[in-house]
């Protein structure tokens, strides 16, 4: 079975039952495997029981004045970290030069994956600043630009192509009508 995991934030995986071992899952770890309707701590899931990791503990505190004591650390809820949606990097940056490298055909292509870079890395900053369901809607309109850039570049190249081949049909049927009066 493959397991996926929240570590630093981040959604991992998939992982293997050994794997996991070298992973540092808490009981605390969001965790997810094929079956599950949502992420759950990994302390509910008695299949991987035996690589959980205790928690770390905090050092002790150093008090310069006096008596060394022991501070309990506070307890407080974790709060459930989304994984971060996919940024479309690689694919708008490829979009954007492929627009710029056909000009005229695909330039519209290139302006909707370009703004889809850009709300992406607003999406992240979002991401980063903890604002995750601001961030889930910047990631909506990502997808949305994203999708917008790669059908107008299909659309304008059929047209393209429809257009050479027009272009192509009305100067071969010029060329055989100037060479019947010649």
């Amino acid at each position: 079975m493959e397991y996926y995991v929240i570590i630093d934030g981040r959604k991992c995986g998939p992982f293997s039952h050994e794997e996991l071992r070298s992973k540092f899952i808490t009981p605390t770890t969001a965790v997810w495997r094929d079956g599950m309707a949502d992420w759950a701590p990994a302390s509910t899931l008695a299949e991987i029981s035996d690589v959980l990791q205790p928690a770390p503990t905090p050092p002790p505190t150093y008090n310069y004045g006096g008596s060394q004591q022991q501070v309990e650390p506070k307890r407080s809820k974790r709060e459930f970290i989304p994984p971060m949606p996919d940024d479309y990097k690689s694919s708008n940056i490829f979009l954007i030069v492929f627009g710029f490298l056909c000009c005229q055909t695909c330039f519209l292509g290139s302006i909707f994956a370009l703004i889809s870079y850009i709300n992406a890395n607003e999406m992240k900053t979002l991401y980063t600043m903890g604002q995750y369901e601001m961030a889930m809607s910047k990631a909506a309109t990502v997808r949305k630009m994203h999708k917008w850039a790669i059908w107008s570049n299909v659309i304008f190249i059929l047209l393209a192509v429809i257009g050479v081949v027009i272009y192509l049909l009305f100067m071969g049927g010029l060329v055989m009508l100037s060479s019947q009066y010649q």
